[in-house]
């Protein structure tokens, strides 16, 4: 019995030891992780890391460093930037069923901008969180931003209290964050928002892939108020193509006496070949968004953009639609490219290698009939039973609008010029 007391109080003090000296490499490579998170967001990065400052416990850390803007202005005296965020973290990693770790964290502005954002409001700025990181790697946190109101003379501004969540994971990252009210008033401009949010779950952030929306219940300006705003976006990949589909939409608007319901408009580009994608993005994160290109990178990025424009893609309006009182109207437009196969490896043709055609129809009263004369004797549009009917084709270098035929061939020699200076530069 004795030694079944000896071995089970061993077994325990071997348990708690495993435990706690692997809660203990768990913080050592906290540490690890913000070194490499900072090498990475170095002096050429657009967003970077400096003054990082850990400080490592055996069972908790904390520390701060400054998110910098690369493209904000510097102070000539002090050398440093005009504005910066400063991130201040506590992290407790002793090991939980739960979770590996978990953290406290608080961004606020600095530099001399940020201070004086903090005297125009009153108090200082704080956007903070708190959350934990499962075994898995993904990560959660909380989002909270306090209520925060102004008054400059006649200027008004305010922003009820803000809150959401976010979770990220190696490739993923999901957010979600809304605010009851957002409200700014002044001499020349009033200005209500009611119930915006913003949602987004993106499965791989290198490509963008993944979905988003952004929605306000109601936003009323001197000029115009509009109900039921909603800006919806998804990135997905397909057979090795990237396809983007953008659809904003608006249940009413209400402007210059004119009441329009029901809008919607949806924009999509398919086709585009993945892996030019991979490499113009790579390009443009080296390089800070395409600024100062190196030989090999010019050459790479011309590369690429001759490969979207051979494999073909399309960029498109697939729906139009509106109505206003007992009118509507409705619409499509569709630009297609594909590099024709016996076409030259050198040059790119708008008339060759560009296919469009669009229309949009009015139904009901939209306009008046002076505007409708006016429209049918310019022919830009056509005269149908319902109302009007404005279209148009685009191939081999000729335009057919409305029952008539244009050759444009020799206004795209200067567009021809312009995008072949891009695919091939010299």
């Amino acid at each position: 019995m004795k030694k079944i007391l000896i071995s089970l109080v061993a077994l325990v003090v071997l348990s708690v030891t495993l435990w706690l000296g692997a809660s203990i490499y768990i913080g050592r490579s906290a540490s690890t992780i913000i070194a490499k998170i900072s090498a990475k967001a170095g002096q050429e990065a657009a967003i970077r890391m400096a003054e990082v400052n850990h400080k490592q416990g055996l069972l908790s850390s904390s520390g701060q460093f400054e998110i910098r803007f690369n493209d904000l202005g510097v102070d000539q005296k002090s050398g440093k930037q005009l504005f910066a965020l400063q991130m201040n973290y506590s992290i407790d990693h002793l090991l939980l069923p739960s979770s590996s770790m978990r953290f406290n964290w608080t961004v606020k502005p600095v530099g001399q901008s940020g201070t004086e954002f903090n005297r125009m409001f009153g108090s200082e700025i704080k956007l903070t969180g708190q959350g934990k990181l499962g075994y898995g790697g993904k990560a959660l946190s909380t989002l909270k931003l306090p209520e925060l109101a102004m008054k400059q003379g006649k200027d008004l501004f305010h922003l009820s209290p803000s809150n959401g969540n976010i979770a990220w994971g190696e490739k993923t990252v999901a957010l979600d964050w809304k605010t009851d009210r957002i409200s700014s008033r002044g001499d020349d401009h009033a200005l209500d928002i009611q119930g915006l949010s913003f949602t987004s779950d993106i499965q791989n952030r290198a490509r963008g892939i993944g979905t988003m929306q952004f929605s306000i219940g109601k936003l009323s300006t001197k000029e115009a108020t509009a109900e039921a705003i909603a800006v919806q976006a998804s990135v997905s990949e397909r057979n090795g193509q990237l396809e983007l589909q953008v659809i904003p939409k608006m249940a009413s608007l209400n402007v210059a006496g004119q009441k329009l319901s029901d809008l919607l408009l949806e924009f999509a580009v398919k086709g585009l070949d993945i892996a030019s994608v991979d490499t113009l993005s790579a390009i443009s994160t080296d390089s800070n968004d395409f600024r100062n290109l190196t030989a090999d990178e010019q050459s790479r990025a011309s590369v690429a953009l001759q490969n979207l424009v051979a494999k073909g893609f399309s960029i498109g309006l697939p729906q139009i639609t509106a109505k206003m009182g007992s009118g509507s109207i409705k619409g499509d437009l569709l630009i297609e490219v594909s590099k024709p196969a016996n076409a030259p490896k050198d040059s790119f043709s708008i008339a060759q290698s560009v296919r469009a055609n669009g229309k949009l129809e009015a139904q009901g009263r939209i306009i008046d009939n002076t505007q409708k004369r006016l429209a049918l004797m310019l022919g830009i549009a056509t005269e149908t039973k319902e109302g009007l009917r404005a279209n148009f084709q685009f191939a081999n270098g000729s335009i057919r609008a409305n029952g008539k035929t244009y050759d444009v061939r020799d206004n795209m020699a200067y567009f021809d010029e312009l995008i072949n200076s891009a695919l091939h530069p010299k």
